[in-house]
């Protein structure tokens, strides 16, 4: 009698064990008109995955009664499961980590956890560590020799002056002498990607502003699990990283810069809601009409190609740290009125309330510039001067991205602005509301003449032009259709000192 109500006993326990286990497998296992099998086919016919999922299900119930019923580990259900799931893959693997078994069954990896879960699990799980731009920042500048620091910081725009009687006066007062804006570039700037993979990297392609590749990795070249390095970067823009592994798991990221001595494609930049109500546009996705963002950024982005410049500062930037812009447009001392067609010559400063010294070829603004501190470097702003100069306007928040790209009448001399009450040429730095880290007029008034240039020898001008709105030839713009001979009533130049 004791006999019987022990193995009684020892078959209510098995019973409530396998029914425990039965309960946590998916309902959708253990119902249906046909079972289990039927209903892993069906599944199959769904996703692959899904069908993948039920039929591992099916095993590992199968094996667990079994684990349960005869104290197996979890190494020994390792390999039961293996050797059941090879009856349909004979390539099946199982693997432990930890309290989980990893699977790899008929080309799909997936996760069992402790409770009997099974989930597909992530492929290469790539990581994108870091994908920044940095360099050295100069925190310390000395004025130039025969200049002085007037105030101001390096974070909102370092003052000097070519007369001593302005030493320390402060940026508000009256100056007797010519300014300059110090614009911080930092130094020796390299572009750092950091990748890690959970499995072999086969592909790994870095691409400039310009679309162009950069950095090409392919599977000949071993990447491995780990890729570290610093890249040369070559303009400002959107940087992309494209990130591929032997399971086809694949990563993207992309990295804005805008902190270079450099050309600037600003494309990135007009990817945004405020940007296309400037243009017109009800919202962004009525700009982009189908495309994606980076589609957008890439397109016609070849035009920028285009660009040169006739004076190379690279090295003696980067040397320094930065270089020094006029704080106003280059003014004519010692005109009593608006220059006119007749004006040849004139008195170079650049000071505030001065008539702006226009109506200028730019062969001839570069002469006077060239001519000012033949010592210090002097010369027009080249096209990267100025996108460097935006740039910093916008990291340090004085200017947003749509006030550099999409409209400056808020801060520049136009047709449509609402301090100046005037569609007429304004003097140098007469309204504050042009002031922005200490520099005036950078928008609107006359077009300034740079050392950039296009294909067809047309000088470039930038800045905008005070007949026209904010918005369709803000800070940024780029006159590329200019013959350097031209000479017109808002054409301008402004100084800068590149040391």
């Amino acid at each position: 009698m004791v006999k019987n109500k022990g193995i009684t006993l020892i078959a209510l326990v098995i019973t409530i064990i396998i029914l425990l286990i039965l309960a946590g497998i998916s309902i959708a296992t253990l119902t249906g008109e046909n079972g289990l099998l039927t209903k892993a086919n069906t599944a199959k016919e769904i996703t692959k995955e899904e069908g993948i999922k039920e039929e591992i299900k099916i095993a590992y119930a199968s094996v667990e009664t079994d684990a349960i019923m005869n104290g197996w580990d979890i190494n020994k259900k390792a390999e039961e499961l293996q050797k059941e799931l090879r009856k349909e893959d004979p390539t099946a693997i199982v693997t432990v980590e930890g309290t989980n078994l990893k699977v790899s069954y008929k080309g799909v990896e997936l996760i069992i956890n402790e409770k009997g879960q099974i989930e597909i699990a992530e492929k290469g799980k790539i990581t994108i560590n870091e994908f920044s731009i940095k360099g050295t920042k100069v925190t310390s500048i000395t004025p130039p020799e025969g200049f002085v620091h007037v105030g101001g910081t390096i974070d909102e725009g370092y003052v000097i002056s070519d007369d001593p009687s302005d030493a320390n006066k402060g940026v508000d007062a009256d100056l007797a002498g010519n300014q300059f804006v110090w614009v911080p570039v930092e130094q020796n700037q390299k572009i750092t990607a950091k990748v890690s993979s959970e499995e072999k990297i086969t592909s790994l392609v870095i691409t400039d502003p310009y679309g162009d590749d950069i950095v090409t990795k392919g599977e000949s070249d071993n990447i491995g699990k780990q890729y570290n390095e610093q890249i040369e970067p070559t303009i400002n823009g959107p940087y992309r990283i494209a990130v591929t592994t032997e399971s086809g798991e694949n990563k993207k990221a992309f990295l804005s810069v805008h902190s270079l001595y450099a050309l600037d494609t600003f494309r990135d930049w007009a990817a945004t809601e405020e940007y296309a109500k400037a243009k017109g546009y009800e919202n962004l996705e009525e700009m982009l009409n189908g495309k994606t963002v980076e589609e957008y950024i890439v397109h016609n982005v070849d035009f920028y190609k285009n660009y040169s410049e006739t004076e190379d500062y690279k090295a003696k930037v980067n040397k320094n740290g930065g270089f020094y812009i006029g704080r106003y447009e280059a003014g004519d001392a010692s005109a009593t009125k608006e220059r006119t067609y007749s004006t040849k010559e004139g008195t170079l400063v650049t000071k505030k309330n001065q008539f702006v010294y226009n109506l200028i070829s730019q062969t001839d603004a570069l002469s006077k510039a060239k001519a000012y501190k033949t010592n210090l470097n002097s010369s027009l702003l080249t096209g990267a001067a100025w996108n460097r100069t935006l740039g910093w306007l916008y990291e340090t928040k004085s200017k947003t991205s749509n006030e550099l790209i999409g409209d400056s009448k808020t801060w520049g001399n136009y047709s449509d602005d609402t301090f100046s009450n005037t569609e007429e040429l304004i003097k140098t730095g007469v309204f504050n509301e042009t002031k922005a880290n200490n520099i005036y007029d950078l928008a609107g008034n006359v077009c300034e003449w740079t050392s950039e240039v296009y294909p067809t020898d047309n000088s470039v001008g930038r800045g905008g032009e005070g007949t026209y709105k904010g918005s369709t030839k803000p800070a940024s713009y780029n006159y590329a259709y200019y013959d350097s001979s031209r000479r017109n009533e808002y054409n301008g130049f402004r100084l800068a000192l590149y040391l």
